[in-house]
């Protein structure tokens, strides 16, 4: 019993210091998506004009530094605006360079339009998918509505699994019961991970316990 004991609590270990450098060297710069992905062709912006995605709204408020707002090609001149979607009024901007702009950092509750110009002399291909798949926002051309969503992206620099929980909880507890927090779901994940070895380790016990008896 003492060994298997003892070859239970290395097994454990380990996995626990795998999990923990997991958490650590392992992250995301995606501060928010609606969920678009770029894989099809979803306007042809001419020269001059400007293409929007909006109502978007960074998660509790969270800061970004750079949008994501995928073209073909990805090397014609562009440029990206951070707009508040009530007032239109522009917040941030930034040059389009490979697919991102660096936009400064934006830290705002506001709702935001993310706004791309042709600042080319030639038509750019926005990429995207059809207007269904992001329900809560919508994609528009020289303000008119259009029936195809954008591959926008909130971006800020790398942060490590770990750092992210609080994050990945308080997104997930919106989609809950009233008396579930962020708080609950760290709790509930933390239960997961070093309860299941303690009862896996009981049922062991009980195992050898029962075989000293026979």
């Amino acid at each position: 019993m003492r060994s298997a004991a003892i070859a239970f609590a290395a097994v454990f270990a380990a996995g626990l210091a795998a999990l923990l450098a997991v958490g650590l060297t392992h992250g995301s710069d995606l501060v928010y998506s609606p969920g678009v992905s770029p894989a099809n062709p979803a306007t042809v912006l001419e020269p001059g004009s400007r293409a929007c995605q909006g109502p978007i709204q960074s998660p509790g408020g969270a800061a970004f530094d750079r949008v994501g707002f995928p073209i073909d090609p990805p090397e014609r001149p562009a440029r990206v605006e951070v707009r508040d979607a009530r007032s239109d009024r522009r917040l941030a901007s930034g040059r389009l360079t490979g697919g991102y702009a660096d936009v400064g950092t934006v830290r705002t509750r506001a709702a935001l339009s993310l706004c791309l110009i042709n600042d080319g002399e030639d038509p750019i291909t926005v990429l995207g998918q059809a207007g269904v798949a992001s329900p809560t926002t919508t994609g528009s051309v020289d303000g008119t509505d259009v029936d195809a969503d954008f591959a926008v992206t909130l971006r800020t620099g790398e942060r490590s699994l770990i750092a992210l929980a609080p994050d990945i909880a308080e997104r997930a507890s919106l989609f809950r019961a009233s008396w579930i927090s962020p708080l609950v779901y760290l709790i509930l994940g933390l239960a997961i991970i070093a309860g299941a070895p303690l009862l896996l380790a009981r049922g062991l016990g009980r195992a050898a316990a029962a075989d000293r008896d026979a």
